[in-house]
């Protein structure tokens, strides 16, 4: 039972922290750290304001079809050119499977008329001129001799008018084989080399319009995004026109912020804004005025601003996504002394923002290491931004030393060595 009891008691009593190596207690763990400032800026205001994507578009059919394949679902993430449908397009297939052959054999045409005659060829029309030549030669003889035998009345009239005819027929096979030479030996006309490749041209652009059917059977994303929506089911018959899915584009996206006339001026193109979603608050948000419209809503007299801004894209998925609402910190008020911070010293996620400000040990860095100090939490609040910083208010003063790297793990009074932030 004692034993029992000694084993017990052993499993209650928690383990003894690790120790480094050498016995020694741990390094401080490293951050980095800027000093708050104090900068003229004017007061932020808070605006209520509502997410869309940077870019929607509902995608449809360039022809008539009967849908076979719809690979795509609501939600899932398509890249820039992923096939998102196809159409049925066997007959179109066979059309350009006879369409190529056909274009291959007035390529080899022409090939043939540009080349030229064969060295077989001219050799031939040759010897065909040669032969001509030696029977025209004989044929003229035999003529000599019948008129000779004619004089001394030992051969017929027509013998004589036979021979004759012979060596007229002959002279005329001659000239022929003479043209037929004289063609190879030229080659082919310019005109028939140039209506050859005119064939080949329209046939290669018959080639081509089949192509750019088979391609419109092909449906595919017009930019990478997300589908929000199908229209449509496999084996429907989708009419030329007839929508396909919608498509948002939400790596980056808009907020729409109705801003009233009289702060309407104070607004410039690529002002810093920060943002609030009440979806994503564990996180610092900041965009940049993309453009004021000059058209004012003639009830509520307030013009619609647009402020464009990155998305976060966690596990495949948009943090942001369209209709959520927004608060957006416009700088529209009084300018005026205030202190900013990096974005990157906020600590959000808790009930209140809050940065860690470093309080250095008493001894100054020496060449053995860097500087350390403890930390202590000082809970903000926010106002608006400006070039990558935060106005803060609370218990913090310019030249406070912030910590804008390390700070996920940091706890109330951690020891730390610190540096200074790099340009």
């Amino acid at each position: 039972m004692a034993g029992l009891f000694l084993v017990g008691l052993a499993a209650l009593v928690p383990p003894a922290p690790a120790q480094p190596p050498g016995g020694g207690a741990a390094p401080p763990p490293p951050v980095v750290v800027a000093p708050a400032e104090d900068r003229q800026l004017a007061a932020g205001q808070s605006f209520v304001g509502t997410v869309f994507p940077a870019r929607v578009s509902d995608v449809g059919s360039a022809v008539d079809g009967r849908l076979v394949r719809l690979p795509i679902l609501d939600g899932q993430r398509v890249e820039k050119g992923e096939t998102i449908a196809e159409l049925l397009r066997g007959l179109l297939e066979i059309e350009r499977q006879g369409a190529v052959a056909e274009l291959e054999r007035l390529r080899q045409a022409l090939a043939e008329l540009e080349a030229g005659s064969r060295p077989e060829e001219l050799a031939q029309a040759r010897a065909l001129v040669e032969g001509f030549d030696a029977r025209l030669e004989f044929a003229r003889s035999r003529l000599q001799r019948l008129r000779r035998l004619a004089e001394r009345g030992t051969s017929t009239v027509e013998e004589l008018h036979d021979a004759e005819t012979e060596q007229r027929q002959i002279a005329a096979q001659l000239a022929g084989a003479r043209a037929t030479l004289a063609l190879a030996e030229a080659g082919p006309r310019k005109e028939q080399i140039a209506q050859a490749a005119a064939a080949v041209a329209v046939q290669e652009a018959a080639v081509e319009r089949i192509d750019d059917q088979l391609g419109k059977h092909t449906i595919r994303a017009p930019f990478t995004g997300w589908v929000v929506q199908r229209f449509t089911e496999e084996g429907q018959w989708v009419s030329r026109g007839g929508l396909i899915a919608r498509i948002a584009e939400l790596d980056e996206v808009e907020v729409v912020v109705q801003v009233p006339e009289l702060s309407i001026g104070r607004l410039r193109s690529e002002d810093s804004v920060r943002l609030e979603f009440d979806a994503a608050a564990d996180r610092t948000w900041i965009g940049r005025v993309a453009r004021v419209v000059p058209q004012a809503d003639l009830l509520a007299r307030s013009f619609p601003v647009r402020v464009r801004l990155a998305n976060q894209i966690v596990d495949g998925a948009p943090v942001l996504r369209g209709g959520m609402i927004a608060r957006a910190w416009l700088p529209v008020g009084k300018t005026g002394l205030a202190t900013v911070v990096p974005k990157d010293a906020l600590v959000l996620g808790g009930a209140v923002p809050l940065v860690y400000v470093v309080a250095p040990a008493p001894s100054p860095a020496t060449a053995d290491g860097p500087a350390t100090g403890t930390v202590r939490p000082v809970e903000v609040s926010l106002g608006t931004t400006v070039d990558g910083g935060v106005e803060v208010r609370g218990a913090l003063a310019a030249g406070d030393l912030v910590v804008v790297r390390g700070n996920e793990r940091l706890r109330p009074g951690a020891k730390v060595s610190f540096s200074p932030l790099r340009p």
